[in-house]
């Protein structure tokens, strides 16, 4: 009954009912009216009072039926609603969205949300509309789910909060049993193609003897693994992921190693031009030694020497390929590929992953004929220095085969032999600002080195290489600005630059005048946030910090503490985000990766885990993990019970 859903002020209220005592009045402004009248549901009474443009209440009239949405006071019992939303329903009306339980929408450029979502509203509605169900009848009727379009329409016009649920659980359902068939799918045609076995012809310790540190028992264990599996006939497909810093880059080399004295070359894909150059370096450090001739290919090296790199490539000569996309160019062809190593492998698509090991021989003696069944394809290595959580990794890759280095200590530093200090964590609002700034002085005049991570380059409208939570876009937290103001603040220390966009070369500049201590205070975006390596960096500084997600606040945290000595890592934000964002306090008190991607994935979900984001894949849209691992493991088992 209207009365006793109104009994009481200050609580919004959706009413419907017939308009009766409709009057319009003008006020002494101009162009502005007051429109009052009262609603009648055959219960009860309830005012009204709108303003408006004399126009605005032309839809209005004695009689009509109208809705209203507001927070209506009592005056002397009756209701009464002051300037609230209102519409009058005709027949093909969609109703307001306030009237209803209404679904977020992106923001579309140019299209308000009140529009799209009545576009929406309409066609789910529409008694026309039919579509066709991707799962299976059995599936259906075995776990009580409806159909796809009723859970179209439940999604997008429900009723209630539990048609919302069920309607989103079948969804999820159906978008994590379409991701597993489909990896099994792939799983199946990698199974049936050979590759090459690349037999342990190369003990772990002959490896390990040149290298300026010990590896850990982690890394031993994950190099056999990985052994073991290449010298298989069956394609290896393999993820290789590990916490900052434990040494993955070292497991890599050793089995590169194991590929090139089986008698094949190995190729390195890393997504941008400084990991390249790093891996480069390291492949160099590592494998010269042992004779193992290695050679870097990008865009920028594509015009000087692409014809040299391109013979000596196809000749054999190259043993090992460390290169960007340029890499997966139509005339980069290998004598012998018997191995990928795909870096930071979420950075690439899954057609780009592919097409790296679709590369041909034109050394057809190391391979059976291309173009046949029995045409051999390379082992693959993908590496990930994000961990990914195990029920996001079975959603995401399916049954792909997964080493884990997880040492009880931090792996050794790229200095000696001796084991890495904890990078410590603290938590500072921006009214200490002139204390962060004095720690970063005192660090300068010690010769070390600070990052300082900033959201935005600043300069151009639209300029971004990062976009997070929250981002405010001022001034303060740009590149550009921030740079210029560290500064000033520290005359005396030379303060750099680094950001997406800038040329390749400035980036080698810039990152090579912070390694060697020209810079010592170096202002980026989150460009610098997997594979800069800079042992003598002892600080970060990450402004905005409750912008980012916990497993990249940890990648970046990374970057520090990493020639041995430890570090200091400053989460650098204004005090009312950092009271509202308490998750922080969990990296603060954690240095565990893999926690942390754990917990980062429960608070924001398996579609918004950094570092993650899939260039070419769909992200999980409906599912959420690891809230549905429940559903995860049924789509997994009715699979696996031939239901598809």
């Amino acid at each position: 009954m209207l009365y006793e859903n109104l009994a009481s002020d200050g609580e919004s209220h959706v009413v419907s009912g017939r308009v009766v005592k409709f009057q319009v009045r003008p006020t002494r402004r101009r162009n502005i009216h007051i429109a009052s009248f009262e609603i009648d549901d055959s219960t009860g009474i309830a005012k009204a009072i709108v303003f408006g443009g004399p126009r605005s209440f032309s839809g209005i009239r004695e009689g009509a039926m109208a809705i209203l949405y507001g927070a209506p006071r009592l005056n002397q019992g009756i209701p009464e609603f002051e300037n609230p939303d209102w519409a009058i329903l005709k027949d093909r009306t969609v109703p307001p969205e306030w009237s209803r339980m209404l679904p977020i929408y992106p923001t579309v450029k140019a299209l308000p949300r009140k529009l799209l979502a009545g576009i929406i509203y309409d066609c789910v509605t529409s008694p026309g509309l039919a579509l066709k169900d991707p799962l299976p009848q059995e599936i259906l009727k075995k776990h009580s789910f409806p159909s796809l379009l009723d859970a179209i329409r439940g999604t997008h016009a429900p009723g209630s909060s539990e048609e919302i649920e069920v309607s989103r659980k079948r969804l999820a359902y159906q978008e994590l049993y379409e991701i597993q068939k489909k990896a099994r799918e792939a799983a199946r045609r990698r199974k049936a193609r050979r590759a090459r076995p690349l037999g342990a012809v190369l003990a772990i310790s002959e490896f390990a003897k040149n290298l300026p540190f010990e590896l850990t028992h982690s890394q031993q264990s994950a190099i056999s693994e990985i052994s073991e599996d290449m010298n298989k006939s069956a394609p290896m497909h393999r993820l290789l992921q590990g916490d900052v810093g434990t040494g993955k880059t070292a497991v890599a080399a050793a089995v590169i190693a194991q590929c090139v004295k089986s008698g094949c070359q190995a190729a390195v894909l890393t997504p941008t031009t400084i990991l390249s150059s790093q891996f480069y370096a390291s492949c160099v450090r590592y494998l010269s030694p042992l004779g193992i001739r290695c050679e870097e290919f990008t865009a920028v090296d594509a015009k000087a020497r692409k014809a040299s790199f391109l013979s000596l490539l196809a000749s054999g000569e190259i043993d090992v390929a460390i290169g960007t996309h340029a890499l997966l160019g139509d005339d980069v062809e290998f004598n012998a590929l018997g191995l990928v190593v795909i870096d930071e492998q979420h950075r690439f698509g899954v057609l780009q992953r592919e097409r790296i090991g679709s590369k041909p021989f034109s050394n057809t003696g190391n391979a059976v004929v291309e173009g046949t069944k029995d045409a051999r394809v390379p082992h693959t290595l993908m590496m990930s220095a994000t961990p990914i959580p195990r029920t996001l990794m079975l959603a995401l890759y399916g049954d792909v085969d997964v080493t884990e280095i997880r040492a009880s200590a931090k792996p050794l530093s790229a200095c000696g032999k001796t084991g890495r200090l904890p990078v410590v964590t603290k938590i500072v609002s921006d009214n200490h600002i002139g204390d962060v700034c004095a720690f970063l002085s005192a660090k300068a005049k010690a010769g070390e080195r600070c990052f300082w991570v900033c959201r935005k380059v600043g300069g151009e409208e639209g300029e971004d290489d990062g976009k997070h939570e929250n981002d405010e876009a001022t001034d303060d937290s740009s590149v550009r600005s921030r740079a210029m103001w560290l500064s000033r603040e520290i005359p005396f220390a030379h303060v750099g630059q680094l950001y997406g966009k800038m040329s390749q070369e400035e980036k080698n500049a810039a990152i090579a005048d912070f390694r060697t201590g020209r810079t010592q205070i170096l202002v980026s975006t989150t460009v610098i946030e997997v594979g800069v390596d800079v042992p003598d960096a002892s600080a970060i500084v990450i402004e905005g910090a409750s912008g980012y997600g916990l497993s990249q606040l940890h990648q970046m945290r990374g970057r520090v503490g990493r020639g041995g000595g430890g570090g200091v890592c400053i989460l650098f934000d204004s005090v009312r985000n950092i009271k509202k964002n308490e998750r922080l306090n969990i990296l603060k008190n954690c240095g565990d990766g893999f926690q942390i991607a754990e917990e980062d994935m429960k608070l924001r979900g398996a579609g918004e885990l950094d570092g993650l984001r899939q260039h070419g894949e769909t992200l999980l849209k409906a599912a959420r993990l690891p809230r549905d691992a429940g559903l995860l493991e049924l789509a997994r088992a009715d699979l696996d019970g031939g239901l598809q």
